[in-house]
């Protein structure tokens, strides 16, 4: 036994118009879809069949129909003799006679179709290749993958043509001109790339030396007592003690006397009043 997988199928539908004969017109048809190599099943009505069989003896037998029958079962494969696309049906009809219904089977010689609908499963990575005598065909899987390699080669399309690069052209790196003044030149090399940023002085106050801060109380001309609630060096945040509401003050716009201790609390005590 000769086993050969195929895994390159399509599924083909075949309608094989009124009054075509079958199966020439059927090995015609799948020869133009490119179906060479296959298995086959339909139904349908023929007439005019010519059908063979074969006798107790072995022998090849013909016999033929001239009524139209019913097609219930057609299987079939297709396969290549020659140069051409070869197909061999088997069916089994029925007709309804005077006896009752008849049934007649074997394979179709030749038929005119009255309606037939073939459906075709093509292997097209398998060849089949039909022998001489009365043996179906003979399985040449490696001819079948030659074919799939030399269509797949000639599909694809030649490498493109890789232009050359261009030449590269370089240019000599002019001579640097020497400074008539080699002093003022390494001068300038020594010469700092950016300025250093001077740090910016901070104020000072000079009527005074320490300031409030947070927890502090002050004493504030228009605001009354106080919390200092922060202090940034240049505002300051003060919480009334007799409403809780919150103000915020420039310390540029106080003048700001020397603190006093509250022996009680621990807390300094500073009197701002206004800068004239």
């Amino acid at each position: 036994m000769n086993v050969v997988e195929s895994r390159g199928i399509r599924h083909l539908v075949v309608r094989a118009e009124s009054g075509e004969v079958v199966p020439r017109e059927l090995a015609r048809a799948l020869e133009e879809a490119s179906a060479r190599a296959g298995r086959l099943s339909g139904t349908g009505v023929l007439d005019s069949v010519e059908l063979a069989s074969v006798d107790a003896g072995g022998a090849r037998v013909t016999r033929r129909i001239d009524a139209p029958v019913m097609a219930v079962s057609v299987t079939g494969n297709i396969a290549t003799e020659g140069a051409g696309v070869s197909v061999r049906l088997f069916a089994t009809l029925v007709q309804e006679g005077p006896f009752g219904l008849q049934t007649f089977a074997g394979e179709i010689v030749a038929a005119r179709a009255l309606s037939l609908e073939i459906f075709a499963t093509a292997l097209d990575d398998v060849a089949l290749v039909r022998q001489g005598d009365d043996r179906s065909f003979a399985v040449n899987g490696a001819q079948a993958q030659a074919q799939v390699q030399a269509q797949v080669q000639a599909q694809v399309p030649s490498p493109a043509r890789t232009a050359a690069p261009a030449p590269r052209i370089t240019h000599p790196e002019a001579p640097r001109a020497v400074s008539p003044f080699p002093a003022a030149a390494h001068a300038a090399s020594d010469l700092p790339t950016a300025p250093t940023p001077v740090a910016r002085p901070m104020q000072h106050r000079d009527d005074v030396e320490v300031y409030p801060e947070t927890g502090d109380l002050v004493s504030h001309f228009h605001f009354g007592e106080c919390e200092v609630m922060s202090s940034d060096g240049e505002r300051i945040r003060l919480r009334q003690e007799k409403d809780g509401r919150v103000r915020e003050v420039a310390l540029g716009m106080l003048k700001i006397e020397a603190p006093t201790t509250d022996p009680a609390t621990g807390k300094r005590h500073f009197h701002l009043s206004r800068k004239h």
